[in-house]
């Protein structure tokens, strides 16, 4: 009997080493998520296209980003990066092939966080995609692209009635489409949609001016 309350001590005893040490990781993963995404957001106004958004965990690297729920806030981090180099891309010595494909994996991932992502993620992720519809209709002059634009502003009107930057940029697009004909603006055909990432994650990316 007292072999036996001996060994049920020690297994409480090593149970208890465990539970602790294992507590001690996700402490130690649950930081260095904290500093590394805060490290790379800062980043991102500066050097968007390098950033990575990773941390050095001690546990498997999914126990922390479930702790945090993580999962979907990279997601968003790494379409809205996607969005930053596709609208940086320009036609180029390739008749725009390049353009395009970057920015259907653009529109890809953003698509995915409208998918996936919470009210006010598929908002932002939304507004990006509306955005590269207009600019597309823009430069290409597709009634298609204007029409899917404005459906996505409004999608994520809808999703998020507090994002001012998807209520902007539709009522550019709906005053634009409304010019036959004239489907530039005096800052140029690009002007209509404008975009201001200050990092990702902060405020929402974006906004027309």
């Amino acid at each position: 009997m007292a072999d036996a309350v001996k060994a049920v001590r020690l297994c409480v005893g090593v149970l208890a080493v465990v539970l602790g040490a294992a507590a001690l990781a996700l402490a130690h993963d649950i930081r260095a998520w904290d500093s590394g995404v805060a490290r790379a957001d800062a980043r991102f106004a500066a050097h968007p296209a390098d950033v990575r958004w990773s941390a050095s965990t001690w546990l498997p690297r999914e126990v922390s980003l479930q702790a945090l729920g993580l999962h979907d806030d990279l997601a968003l981090r790494r379409a809205e990066q996607t969005f930053v180099v596709a609208a940086a891309t320009p036609v180029g010595y390739d008749n725009g092939v390049t353009r395009t494909r970057v920015r259907a994996l653009s529109d890809l991932a953003l698509s995915d966080v409208v998918a996936s992502g919470s009210p006010a993620q598929a908002s932002r992720a939304g507004n990006l995609v509306g955005i590269l519809a207009a600019t597309a209709a823009a430069k290409d002059g597709g009634a298609a692209d204007d029409r899917r634009a404005a459906d996505a502003f409004d999608a994520a009107i809808r999703a998020d009635p507090a994002n001012a930057d998807a209520k902007h940029n539709l009522e550019l697009l709906l005053r634009r489409m409304e010019v036959v004909g004239e489907r530039e603006g005096s800052g140029g055909s690009s002007g209509y949609f404008g975009h201001s990432l200050s990092g990702a994650g902060a405020g929402l990316p974006g906004s027309g001016y």
